[in-house]
């Protein structure tokens, strides 16, 4: 579930102890004496996992689950119970969570020493940390900050001030000056103490022939990765959030975000200061127009424009009305 390349798991143990501190309830009878290896999402989670819920799906939702314990609200408990989940009883379950995963999981810590790659390429100020691996041909720019486990394939550029982190590059990669990959994602939950930072422990993974343009910005997930496919070409400034999937060959002007859990095709063609919400898909070789934003998905091979965007000659037409009207001459 976790790349133990980039964190340091620190399971399993009894959940007693996981949930100790936490203002978390165990219901009379329940085993708190029961290992927990690994935390995960409702959907993946397996035997010895934790996971939570929050949501009005809980009976159906909860009936897959394969979780041995789940952080749930008292009213969604008895939806736990009915597939033998060990129910926890919280008022903030996502909160709470975000608590146990920083108790199960810890990112390495930098440390330096022999390196098996070629240190001659680095230029001054750059750095890697212990388990880097760089591909012959690839070249680091001043002050770039190469984290540990992280793959770097060959004949990649990577500019001055980039930070890389709990990322794979492949091969012929251009990262401009600035470019930060793999920072967490923005997750943040609601407690009776304020907001919660939800810690991401996931990777991002990057294909062959990517640019990324100065300044860009592209996210790890919360878990598994975030994805961005063969030949994609990223303009300065650009936001990849937390678990996006983006196919091969697509192109993202300037200030383009993505937000978390998007799911982008092949061949795709984003213009400036477009804008995606989370959890919407994008179909192959579909086209959005500069300063769109989309509030649904959009099929393969149409353009859209416009807030929120619809099909762009639709859009034309609307605009069009509205300079007709505008025109007018009063009675």
């Amino acid at each position: 579930m976790v790349e133990r390349k980039f964190y340091k798991h620190l399971g399993p143990l009894k959940l007693v102890d996981l949930l100790n501190g936490l203002d978390v309830d165990i219901p009379e009878g329940q085993f708190g004496d029961i290992e927990i290896k690994n935390a995960a999402p409702v959907d993946q989670a397996g035997v010895f996992d934790i996971c939570y819920y929050e949501g009005r799906k809980a009976k159906a939702v909860l009936a897959d689950c394969k979780a041995s314990v789940c952080l749930v609200s008292p009213e969604n408990a008895e939806h736990a119970g009915a597939n033998n989940i060990v129910a926890v009883h919280s008022k903030n379950p996502r909160a709470d969570f975000a608590r146990v995963l920083e108790r199960l999981y810890r990112p390495h810590d930098y440390e330096f020493g022999p390196q098996s790659f070629d240190e001659k390429f680095m230029a001054p100020g750059a750095i890697a940390g212990i388990g880097a691996s760089i591909g012959k041909g690839t070249t680091l720019g001043p002050n770039a900050v190469i984290g540990p486990g992280v793959t770097i394939g060959e004949n990649c550029k990577i500019g001055a001030n980039v930070s890389i982190e709990f990322a794979t590059l492949g091969d012929g990669c251009v990262v401009q000056n600035g470019a930060v990959i793999g920072g967490s994602g923005f997750g943040v939950a609601m407690s009776n103490d304020g907001c919660v930072d939800v810690p991401h422990i996931g990777t991002v993974e990057i294909g062959n022939n990517v640019s990324i343009g100065c300044q860009t910005t592209i996210d790890r997930a919360m878990f598994g990765a975030t994805i961005i496919g063969d030949g994609c070409k990223f303009d300065n400034q650009v936001q990849v959030a937390h678990n996006v999937k983006i196919g091969t060959n697509c192109i993202f002007a300037a200030f383009v975000g993505l937000s978390g859990s998007c799911n982008i095709g092949n061949n795709v063609v984003m213009g400036g200061r477009v804008g995606i919400p989370d959890h919407i898909n994008i179909g192959d070789g579909a086209v959005m127009a500069a300063n769109s934003a989309t509030m649904r998905d959009i099929p393969p091979g149409e353009t859209y424009s416009g807030i929120p965007a619809i099909p762009i000659r639709e859009h034309m037409r609307q605009i069009s009305a509205i300079r007709k009207l505008t025109q007018k001459k009063p009675q």
